[in-house]
């Protein structure tokens, strides 16, 4: 009989957004719809929950590489079985991949293929696939923001209410922050202040809308920014977003953090993007006549009507 799993919504929504971004409804491994508000409700058609990858009776943890989230037909479908199991009519086996295990179709070693065939004599279907094509040839994309903060007091708890506002605008699954030292003013002041570099990871990205979504998101906190500098203790507040692609979650799991919380990147304006932003996003064509600096564009907008509610509070 299989084990059922201790896991809290609050655990599973962020596993959902770790597969599957910002979308409220996607499709399981097996081609079954689910929606993110649907969770563990069996009595909707788009009932999900979270199973083990590799069952837990076979040596699986309860850790996120082992964890996917699947329609509750296909968890039950699925159940214990191993190596090999049916899920909504379709073929499955349970693969080894180094140190993890991947659900992989019997049909078909290639997933990519598992997609029905686009007809692109269907004006709808082939502007949606131009539509989910990234710039660069990687399979999975890694939204991340780095902000550069400097604040004139030594306050942990202003820092503490920032990362938290970061978790609540990104839902991001996991924030990093250094502290990069002092940081010296003009010439004569002896004022200094202290500098921090939040790093905000939103694991994948899949399509132009989520990228899209992403730097919304980034202009919502610039627009913020003046607001708390000129009410709180910070001094600067500057901001970077970006992407990274890889060519496979295993090669994103092993790099990440490499890649982007250690990257070093330079802070040229309020808000900045990098090429894969620029590229996949409206701000394409609203930095046309536009040349980077060190791979990045400044980006200084904000939302006017937002600044102008935030206005009549400072």
């Amino acid at each position: 009989m299989k084990k059922l799993m201790d896991l809290n919504k609050e655990t599973a929504i962020r596993l959902w957004v770790q597969q599957f971004g910002k979308k409220q409804k996607a499709m399981d491994f097996s081609g079954r719809e689910i929606a993110k508000a649907a969770y563990n409700d069996r009595n909707s058609n788009y009932g999900w929950n979270v199973d083990h990858i590799l069952p837990l009776s076979r040596g699986g943890k309860t850790a996120d590489y082992n964890l996917i989230c699947c329609h509750i037909l296909t968890n039950d479908e699925k159940a214990d079985k191993f190596p090999c199991f049916k899920a909504n009519t379709k073929e499955y086996e349970i693969k080894k991949r180094q140190n993890h295990y991947e659900i992989v179709s019997r049909s078909s070693e290639q997933r990519n293929e598992e997609d029905e065939v686009i007809n692109f004599l269907d004006v709808a279907q082939g502007l949606a696939c131009w539509k989910q094509c990234k710039f660069n040839g990687g399979n999975v994309f890694v939204g991340y923001v780095k902000i550069r903060v400097e604040i004139s007091n030594e306050s942990d708890q202003l820092l503490v209410r920032y990362e938290k506002f970061l978790h609540e605008l990104f839902r991001a699954e996991s924030i990093f922050v250094e502290d990069t030292g002092y940081s010296y003013g003009l010439m004569y002041n002896l004022q200094h202040n202290r500098a921090y570099v939040f790093t905000v990871i939103l694991g994948t990205v899949p399509t132009k809308d989520d990228t899209e979504n992403l730097l919304d998101d980034c202009v919502t906190l610039n627009t913020y920014s003046d607001y708390f500098i000129r009410k709180t203790g910070f001094e600067s507040i500057q901001i970077v977003c970006g992407m990274k692609s890889y060519d496979n979650c295993f090669e994103m799991s092993l790099n990440c953090k490499r890649d982007i919380v250690e990257k070093r990147v330079q802070f040229i304006d309020a808000l900045a993007i990098d090429e894969l932003v620029k590229t996949n996003t409206s701000a394409e064509k609203k930095l046309e006549d536009t040349f980077s600096q060190n791979g990045f564009y400044p980006y200084n907008f904000i939302f006017t009507k937002l600044k102008n509610n935030l206005e009549k509070l400072i």
